[in-house]
């Protein structure tokens, strides 16, 4: 398989569909940010554990919680349905702790780095036509 590089500018696509490992949706209708359904996911830090919600534009990094956290620190992510750890072996290229991941159809998936205050995130697309489909609207969409 081949690997291509595409810059993308942020905030150009958003992420529809998002899975943790064992395929329950991160996709969390009730709450919206950037009047989007927002990424949902269980954050622990220091013994206490609350929701994150991430802004599902790729490359916007906004985010909420009701977990305190500071810039340095690092969260561990799980799936708030099934407690799954969204935790990935690969390291941040950065930072150096363990990325986490989010699965997208076809075999996508969304890396970032669960430092506050990292900026480091990765999509891959499997399927490009597929995966396309799922992040643009029909009128947007480009042409392959």
């Amino acid at each position: 398989m081949e690997e291509i590089t595409l810059r993308i500018p942020s905030g150009k696509i958003r992420i529809k569909e998002g899975t943790c490992p064992h395929g329950c949706s991160l996709i969390d209708k009730k709450k919206l940010m950037s009047g989007q359904p927002a990424i949902s996911v269980e954050v622990r830090l220091r013994g206490e554990t609350g929701s994150m919600h991430f802004n599902p534009y790729y490359g916007i990094f906004d985010y909420e919680t009701d977990v305190e956290l500071h810039p340095g620190d690092v969260v561990d992510l799980y799936c708030p349905h099934c407690k799954a750890a969204l935790t990935v072996p690969d390291l941040c290229g950065m930072c150096q702790v363990h990325m986490f991941a989010i699965q997208l159809p076809d075999g996508g998936e969304m890396r970032a780095c669960p430092l506050i205050g990292c900026r480091n995130h990765k999509l891959t697309i499997i399927d490009l036509d597929a995966q396309f489909a799922e992040f643009y609207d029909e009128e947007c969409r480009p042409k392959m």
